[in-house]
């Protein structure tokens, strides 16, 4: 599990909340131990608004941002799948219950799939700063390297987000926040899954899905 801390914008939280935890999980890989969120004051404590919240508004940030690096390395766009969504919601609002920050087990996911998790201080942080969080991984990534050897830091767990991201043959996606006492709990889903082991995020598909092969009617 990498940690991740947005100090440039929210300096207070390196005492108060600890800051952002972000996961991504991998075929063959085990789900990064768990972790309790821990208690934070309201954003108004912070001389701050509240985070706009929203499923249209998280829809939008999500693809935009996805899409819009997918598109700069010429990779096909994802499209937004509602089942995805769905599934994401359950497990997003489990964490929410649970304060526990930890992967899904693979068999517990009603659609087979991916998954990128990120954690942070309830209300705080806007849904730009959450997938922004994935996206610099970038810069330690081997974009040319195949999994486990991905990241100049020697963890391919530091560039597991940014490799979903951008994984060709990736279709699909869906996220859902979810919102406990201290923390919010954001998960996306993505379909087909990426992150295999002995591949590379811009290896040609090993199996080109049909075009009405969708994660929906992968239930």
């Amino acid at each position: 599990m990498r940690a991740s801390l947005w100090a440039a914008t929210l300096p207070v939280l390196l005492v108060t909340a600890g800051g952002a935890q972000g996961a991504s999980d991998s075929d063959g890989a085990g789900a990064p131990k768990g972790g309790a969120a821990g208690a934070v004051m309201p954003a108004a404590y912070y001389g701050m608004a509240e985070a706009a919240r929203g499923d249209s508004l998280l829809r939008a940030v999500m693809l935009d941002a996805h899409n819009g690096e997918r598109a700069s390395l010429g990779l096909p766009l994802l499209d937004w799948d509602d089942a995805l969504a769905a599934d994401a919601a359950r497990y997003a609002d489990d964490m929410a219950h649970s304060g526990v920050f930890r992967h899904s087990p693979r068999t517990g996911r009603t659609i087979p799939s991916g998954e990128n998790l990120w954690m942070g201080p309830r209300r705080l942080y806007g849904y730009q700063a959450m997938v922004g969080s994935f996206l610099d991984e970038k810069r330690f990534t081997r974009i040319a390297g195949k999994l486990p050897d991905l990241s100049s830091t020697g963890r391919w767990q530091d560039v597991g987000h940014y490799a979903q991201m951008i994984w060709r043959g990736t279709r699909q996606i869906g996220c859902a926040l979810g919102e406990g006492a201290n923390a919010d709990y954001l998960v996306c889903r993505y379909f087909p899954a990426g992150n295999a082991f002995g591949r590379g995020p811009l290896d040609a598909d090993a199996a080109p899905m049909a075009e009405t092969q969708v994660a929906s009617a992968a239930k």
